[in-house]
């Protein structure tokens, strides 16, 4: 418990001070987080050595580099020559099968992509509702799942959430969310709570969608790289879908 903690409290101080300062720090802290998490799904859904798997550690680097010295790019561009030499590499390795081509899209989107726009979004103060959703929902959920949770939410994925649980991390939410937009934001208090609501159960989707991938492969956590957290995708799970609904939804109803 301990090394959970001043993990988390280490951690989180880090992270908020590389958002709060913003460019360059921020996004080559979010390279070096997609670089371990890229690694640890390699490591955990390839049997054997995915040649075609490495092509997004490459992308990655270039996407954030770019990124990184603020040099403009088109993405749907970069996203293509990904795919067109994930299959000329296909087509010429004969080491490789159609599962390797299919776990590396796979990677690419859900690891690549979505850590791709907490760098785009990181850009809006609107950002901050990430921190607020994310981190309020696991610790309301966790508070009453623990205290009143009698009904299971997903038992062959995932045993210790609760119905209850879920209900309390999506109201935790939306008061955190409100409360920093109070004192922050300052936009209509009812698209707050839309985005707030929408935003926690993107989040307990996306924590249900790892712990899937875990169960598929017969693993606790995806490495222990973060002592008392397990891995990357262990901690930042949730994060990973609600960050870009979460986006596009400020997008959509605040600009």
């Amino acid at each position: 418990m301990k090394k959970r903690v001043l993990t988390g409290l280490i951690g989180g101080f880090y992270i908020g001070l590389a958002t709060y300062l913003g460019g360059a720090l921020f996004s080559f802290t979010v390279l070096g987080i997609t670089l371990i998490a890229l690694f640890e799904m390699d490591q955990a859904v390839n049997k054997k050595t995915n040649i075609i798997f490495k092509l997004n550690y490459i992308t990655a680097i270039i996407i954030f580099s770019l990124l990184i010295f603020s040099i403009d790019f088109n993405l749907y561009m970069l996203i293509t020559a990904h795919t067109v030499m994930a299959g000329i590499i296909f087509v010429v390795h004969e080491g490789t099968d159609f599962r390797d081509l299919s776990v590396t899209f796979f990677g690419f989107a859900y690891i690549v992509l979505l850590f791709y726009h907490f760098v785009v979004f990181s850009a809006y103060q609107h950002f901050w509702l990430v921190y607020a959703i994310t981190f309020s929902a696991d610790s309301f959920a966790y508070l009453i799942g623990s205290n009143f949770g009698k009904h299971k939410l997903c038992p062959r994925l995932s045993p210790k959430k609760s119905i209850e649980g879920a209900v309390g991390g999506i109201f935790g939410a939306i008061i955190v969310s409100l409360t920093v937009n109070a004192f922050l934001l300052k936009e209509p208090t009812y698209l707050i709570i839309i985005i707030a609501l929408i935003g926690s159960i993107a989040s307990i989707f996306g924590d249900l969608l790892a712990s899937k991938i875990k169960r598929e492969f017969s693993i606790k956590d995806y490495s222990n790289v973060l002592p008392g957290h397990g891995g990357i995708l262990d901690r930042f799970d949730s994060v990973l879908l609600m960050t870009p609904i979460t986006y596009y939804l400020v997008m959509i109803l605040l600009f």
